[in-house]
This record gives C-alpha cells, structure tokens and sequence, in this order.
C-alpha cells in the first residue's frame, strides 16, 4: 500500500472526500515544482492556506506523497518554540503512524545535532527508510542538521518544509544576515537537490521579498479549506451580528499596570464561554475539549494577572452557584445563555442547566501560556473545560482545541500578518457557531473585517495574475496589496523598498476642455442614466444619482472616459483597477452629478496644474432652518462609512472662460486603504 491510500484511509475517517481529493491534488502541485530524479535543483514553493485551515494535514499528506515518489529524507522547520515543535511533530509522526506501525517504513529524529545522529540517519538512508526529521527553527538546531546533511549523498532528493515561514525564517537583518535566515541558507546550500516548501495563511511578506532572495517564491499553491471551515468571512462578516462583540476603549490593557479586577467585558465573556459549554455539553457529547482564550498582552506579569482574576471569578461562582437553584445564577450567565439560545444553540430545562453549569465551573481548567509559566503545555485530556490565558505564545501556530469565546482586549497590531494570525478563533466547526463569541475592540474588529478583503483580494489577483501569465514577482510589481488604513504588510525590518498608493479621494484637475471630448462624456453618462436621475439629498444640497450593483457599467465608463493623456496626480489605469477591486468586495458604488442647481459649477484654473479644486467645502455654519452641507468629500456620509465607492462628475466652467462651454471632470473615492506594491530592484 502506497503512502498516500494508507494516509487517506486515515483521513477518511474525519475528512470528507471532496476535502481529500483537494488535498491530494495540491500535494501534486507543489511536488511537481520539485527537482526530478537525478537532477539537481532547488525550487522554492509557498503553500498558501487560511489561519487555523488544516495546515498540518497538508503538510502530512506532502510528506507521504514525497515518500511515494522517492524523497527519503524530509526536514521539517516545525515551530520556533518548543510548545509548537511538539505539537505540530507528535501530529505529523501520529498520522503517519511512524510510532505504531511495523512495515519498517519511517523514522523519526528531532533534532539531529552530533555525529551519532548523522550517522543514524545516514544508516537508515542506505537501508531505504524514509527520514522524517522534526527541527527547532532555531539557528543552532538548524545549523546542526545542514552538517549532518552535507553527508549525505548529493544525488539524494531532500524536502524541505517550513511551517509558518513567514514568521522567523526571514531575514530581519538590514545590515547583515540574521542567524536563523542565515541557518536556513546552510541548509538549502547542504542539500543540492531539494524542494523547499513554505506554509502559511499569512504571506505579505514572503509575496514582497526581493526576486533575489533565497526565501523568495517561485510558485504559490492555494490550499482549499474543507466543508464548514469558519474563517473571518465567517466571523467578522457573515455572522458579525451574532459572533463579534464589542470591548470598550476603557478595558483595553494598553498600559503595564496589571488590573485590579477583572474587567466587565471580561467577566461577559467568561460567563458565555460558561454557559455556552453548559449547553453544548448537554447537546454534543462528542464536543470536548472545549476552550476560552484570553489574549490581553504581552507581558506575562500582566498575563498572570489575568488568570488569576479569571480562577478568582471561577471560584467564586462555584461557591454562589447552588445546585437546582436558579436563582442563584449570576444575571450575566443567564443574559448569555439567551444569547447563545438565540443564535441557535439548543437550550434545556432549568433545572438540567443549573447542574451543568456546576459541572462546567468545577471541571474548568485555566491555564497560563507563555514563556515563564511553570506550566506551558496544555494537557487537553485532564478536563473537557479549558482556559488559556496568554500572548505571543498564542499568536502564531498554535492550536487551541474547541476554541468557542476569545477574549482579545490587547490594543490591535498596525501589521497585517500578526493581528491575522492573533485570531486564533478560526478553523473550527460551522455548527460551532452559535456557540462562539469574539471579544475586542472596535479598531481591531474593523481592522480584521477589513482584512478579509486584503485576504481575498490577494487570492483572487495573485491567481489570475499567474494563470495569465505573470510571476509572482510581476504580481508584487504590478498588482500588490490592498491593505486596510493605516496598517503595513509585515516588519519593515523584513520586507523594504516598498510604494504606496493611498485610496480616498483623488480629482482629474486637468480634464479635456474640447467640446467634442464633453460631447463625448455626456452621451456615456446619458446612457448610464445619470443626466436624468433623480436627486438625492446630501444635506441642504442635492445631486442627480444612480447606484449601480454591477461594475460592468462602471468599468466601462472609465475606460471611455474621453481625457488627455496626462492630469497632474491622475493615474488613471491604476484608479480604475482600485475601483474594480473594491467593488469586489463592496458589490455596490455611487455615481454622482456635481452641480449648483441645473448650472455648472465656476471653478479656477491655474497653467498646468489645471482646476486648483474641484470640491466644494462644508458649510461652515447650518442654515437657519438647521440644513448643512458636509462638503462634496464627505457625501453618503464617507465620513463615518469610508469602506465604499464613489464617483463624482464635476459639471464645470473655467472661471473668467464661460464662452468655452462645460467641462466634465471626474473625482474619484476609492475607499479606505491603500495599495502596497513592491520597488523594482532592477
């Protein structure tokens, strides 16, 4: 039996056909990228999941593949913690049950440092066995393993896997190389004839590396998620209303001062995870382990706090709390049992849930994860009721089983990749979801909402882009990033020489004055309908409007658009790009006739810079009967909704040249954000 029917018939047991047949077909890719037998190459791979998507079991099935079409050795870049090292290799060594099976076919060496171990290893090669071989991404331990490696026969064809690459593995250094990039590129250089595949949901930075660059990709697979994977569309834009709930400014740990007491939105959310896994319990006795966590700083001194607040809490209510006595629960657990019973979670007698809920505060288990906690390895067979408390120890790559409430009141990450990979709540059964909640603040919830279109946007442009053609190099060149305001990719200190194209608004200062280009630009906008719609007010004023949901006449009244070639800051192929992209996302935009009644507007012109400003201001005062105009940049209330498109048709004349007729000019928002794109180093 073959590595990969052996495998699949274990997957098959939690995985439905359809998920392993993608799977499979994504292994396929990303080995076909790898060096032939008997040559000697090395190719650079980034596999391209969703946070907390299964990334593991991909990583699993590429070894047993590789296995079957002769790579006898594979190195496994597995965590830079050893909390991660052990889980993710005691998952993969499990699946591929080189502990408990008998066929002779694998072995496992963690960190293979002297010359015993070589030797070892190098025995077992001559003997046919497959090499797994677990590592620490840590200088040192990455290091040893590139001299055990140089032994081995060139001719031999190595894997390569790096979990979580975006992380550790790349160069931090500007001036020099730092000691873990520079370990791995003793161990690309050990092995000449190898595949070397990065894994991660969050690749802004390996994207935007120079071509050059040792960790720079040469091609993207997109790993598929299987059925019922929950992921930020799913929580922070399908089912919002029911899963998101708010933190306020005020709770947030921004400071260093531990808390007193445990804070309101903190003790709200303890008491859903409670009762939520009272319920669920009662109603999936197949659910546990069931999990809370609490991700408040990085400080562990401030961390400890937090747990034992959270075990005070819990005490507490195992005292008040009395046994077919419902009134005795605290208004807060039963405000939260509503709640989850409302969002479709099954609810029972009072009576069986006061019980429970007693049941569920005894079994609870809080645990401190972090880098001083006595203990920091989670043991999920103790008890079905668990509680992390923690920071970065949380952040990347760690599994938290049954996750159902999260508690994040840490101040929101500017950089893309690490409030991503902070959400922790991702990847776990849709039919989960009445029983999960997500607690933070405004900012980071509008942040990682907003990250779900950077997210899809990324898949859907970096695919095209390559299917027609283009590299991954001319995408970072050409496409790019559309990130959220005022937030980054990644570490400036990983990824230089970037551009960046603010969206917002932006104005055609120099349009054509020719009276047949004007002719040509209202007959587009007589056939968009807008000369003749109606007017919808904005304030005291009001301007002719249609809402278009399809991007379709949008698009082509851009690209029609009679202009000159050039308008001072006008870069219009990029503008119209940017709109497509948003309406994507947005499935909606405002096209919008700017004039004084039925009159055009009188606007100055000045050389080459064209009309000095297009945009009529705000009022400064409201007028006696209380109307205001809030100025032509913030129509359909941009101001406080920014994540949409609009378009304004400026009707002008050029001050002190009305005998020259109109003047159509277009204006353009974009919506909020930016696009980031890499430099040319060439």
């Amino acid at each position: 039996m073959s590595e990969i029917e052996r495998l699949d018939g274990v997957l098959a047991s939690s995985i439905d056909e359809e998920t392993r047949a993608g799977i499979w077909h994504a292994v396929k890719e990303i080995l076909e990228q790898g060096p032939a037998e008997g040559t000697s190459s090395q190719s650079t791979v980034l596999a391209l999941g969703y946070v907390q998507s299964g990334k593991t079991t991909s990583i699993t099935a590429l070894a047993a593949a590789a296995a079957d079409v002769g790579y006898q050795v594979i190195v496994a870049l597995l965590g830079s913690t050893n909390l991660l090292l052990d889980q993710n290799s005691d998952r993969l060594e499990a699946s591929l049950g080189i502990t408990t099976r008998s066929d002779y076919v694998w072995i496992s060496e963690t960190n293979p440092a002297s010359e015993t171990s070589g030797k070892k290893l190098r025995r077992f090669v001559d003997m046919g066995r497959v090499c797994l071989i677990p590592v620490l991404k840590h200088a040192g331990r990455i290091r040893a393993v590139a001299k055990q490696m140089e032994k081995i026969p060139d001719d031999l064809r190595v894997l390569i896997i790096d979990d979580e690459a975006d992380q550790s593995s790349l160069n931090t250094s500007k001036d020099a190389e730092s000691s873990t990039y520079a370990a791995i590129r003793e161990l690309r250089k050990s092995v000449p004839s190898h595949l070397y595949v990065q894994y991660t949901a969050t690749p802004y930075a390996p994207l935007l590396l120079d071509a050059a660059d040792i960790l720079s990709p040469q091609h993207v697979e997109f790993l598929t998620p299987g059925n019922g994977y929950t992921g930020g569309k799913q929580f922070f834009i399908d089912n919002a209303d029911r899963v998101v709930r708010n933190v306020p400014l005020l709770d947030e740990q921004a400071s260093k001062t531990p808390p007193l007491q445990l804070q309101k939105s903190l003790y709200h959310a303890l008491s859903a995870f409670i009762a939520g896994s009272a319920l669920l319990l009662l109603h999936d006795a197949a659910s546990p382990p069931i999990s809370m966590l609490v991700h408040s700083t990085a400080r562990n001194d401030v961390q400890a706090r937090y747990e034992f607040l959270v075990r005070r809490q819990l005490e507490q209510w195992k005292k008040t709390i009395v046994a077919d006595d419902i009134s005795t629960i605290p208004d807060a657990i039963t405000e939260e049992r509503n709640r989850i019973v409302a969002n479709g979670a099954g609810d029972v007698d009072d009576s069986t849930f006061v019980h429970q809920l007693k049941v569920v505060i005894s079994e609870a288990m809080t645990w401190l994860v972090n880098s001083t906690a006595d203990v920091n390895k989670v043991d999920w067979h103790v008890s079905p009721i668990h509680i992390l408390v923690g920071g970065n120890k949380l952040d990347r790559g760690f599994t938290v089983e049954g996750l159902t409430v999260t508690y994040m009141n840490r101040p929101a990450s500017p950089q893309v990749d690490t409030l991503e990979q902070r959400a922790r709540a991702f990847g776990y059964r849709g039919d989960l979801l009445p029983y999960c909640q997500f607690f933070a603040s405004k900012k980071t919830i509008r942040s990682l909402t907003e990250v779900v279109h950077t997210e899809e946007d990324l898949r859907a442009r970096l695919r095209d882009h390559v299917e027609n053609g283009g590299s991954v190099h001319t995408w970072a060149r050409e496409i790019g990033l559309l990130l959220p305001e005022g937030m980054t990719p990644t570490r400036s200190s990983v990824v230089t020489a970037l551009s960046t194209m603010g969206l917002g608004w932006h104005q055609m200062r120099t349009p054509s004055r020719l009276s047949v280009d004007t002719a040509h630009n209202r007959a587009l906008l007589e056939h968009l309908g807008l000369m003749s719609a109606p007017h919808t007010p904005q304030g005291r004023l009001a301007f002719r409007t249609v809402y278009l949901d399809s991007v379709e006449p949008l698009e082509n009244l851009l690209r029609d658009w009679a202009r000159p070639s050039y308008s001072p800051g006008w870069l219009h192929e990029e503008f119209v790009d940017a709109l497509v992209r948003g309406f994507a996302h947005l499935k909606k935009a405002t096209i919008m006739l700017m004039e004084d009644g039925n009159e055009p507007r009188k606007r100055k012109w000045s050389g080459d810079l064209g009309f000095v400003n297009l945009f009529q201001g705000r009022d400064l005062k409201p007028q006696p009967n209380g109307d205001f105009y809030p100025g032509d940049r913030f129509v359909e209330n941009v101001e406080h909704e920014p994540n949409q498109i609009v378009i304004q048709i400026h009707r002008t004349q050029v001050r002190n040249h009305e005998d020259e007729g109109e003047v159509l000019a277009l204006a353009v928002y974009l919506g909020s954000g930016l696009v980031v794109r890499k430099e040319s180093n060439v």
